[in-house]
């Protein structure tokens, strides 16, 4: 009779189902619905460069869903009751990056839709000052999953636009998808290879977006490094500073029984 009522604990169920923070779950929650936009681009008749980058896109979202599923399996209390009873497998599922040449296997995406309806469903069971408190508490790492949500978006829509701008104009270097999707990436890391150069005035103006964004990016990189080391450093020191204070204690009850004991043999004396 005990356990039912755990059961059926709503609040028992986010603890379960629930240990990430909030601001990670709305970084997947966005990560899900784009992959779902995607899905429905890759269903469309669009052309062979336009599908390239998209399946581009898709596998790095899938490489986020594969370690957010590995993180969730990590840190629930039971791996075969996520697994199983709370859809850890379709998280599996929608992990499976679309095949090149079968678009119908971007579809698996849609096994997403059980993770984005829990994550939903647990934000909804917060209010908005403790969405907040939890971005305010760890800033960097906020800033951390913003900057790679706006790179993912970013990479994707400019890629789609150089191509756009590069393909027909005379002497252009960027003709495929494929070509896009590299020089994007090139030029937001800010490695700059030199072997796709724009030569229309639209695409050299993305390449300053994204040249200014990988700047960025390496500050907030940056950053996060540095507040993790310190965050490890005062947990140490909060460590040092328990541990001696129990030793502290210890040492104040060992003096408080040899002075009884002293008492007890002079009185036994």
């Amino acid at each position: 009779m005990d356990r039912e009522p755990k059961a059926m604990d709503p609040d028992h169920d986010r603890r379960v189902d629930y240990l990430h923070s909030a601001s990670y779950d709305l970084f997947i929650l966005i990560l899900t619905i784009f992959s779902l936009v995607v899905v429905g681009l890759f269903l469309l008749p669009l052309k062979p460069a336009v599908d390239a980058i998209l399946l581009f896109v898709d596998f790095i979202l899938c490489a986020f869903f594969l370690l957010d599923f590995f993180l969730t399996l990590r840190r629930a209390p039971s791996k075969i009751d996520y697994l199983v009873r709370r859809g850890g497998w379709l998280d599996l599922l929608g992990s499976i990056p679309a095949v090149p040449g079968l678009p119908w296997t971007a579809l698996f995406r849609l096994a997403r839709m059980s993770r984005l309806i829990r994550i939903v469903r647990h934000l909804q069971g917060k209010d908005r000052d403790d969405v907040i408190a939890d971005a305010r508490n760890a800033p960097a790492r906020t800033a951390l999953l913003s900057t790679i949500l706006t790179a993912i978006l970013l990479i994707t829509t400019i890629s789609l636009f150089i191509l756009r701008f590069e393909r027909g104009a005379p002497g252009a270097q960027i003709r495929t998808g494929a070509d896009a999707f590299w020089w994007s990436f090139v030029t937001m890391t800010t490695v700059g290879y030199g072997d796709y150069v724009p030569v229309t005035i639209a695409g050299r103006l993305l390449a300053i977006i994204l040249m200014t964004f990988g700047i960025g990016i390496f500050a907030v990189l940056t950053s996060f490094m540095a507040s993790r080391i310190v965050s490890a450093q005062e947990d140490q020191e909060d460590i040092v500073a328990q541990v001696r204070e129990e030793n502290a204690i210890i040492r104040a009850e060992l003096a408080e029984i040899k002075e009884l004991l002293k008492q007890q043999r002079g009185h036994d004396e």
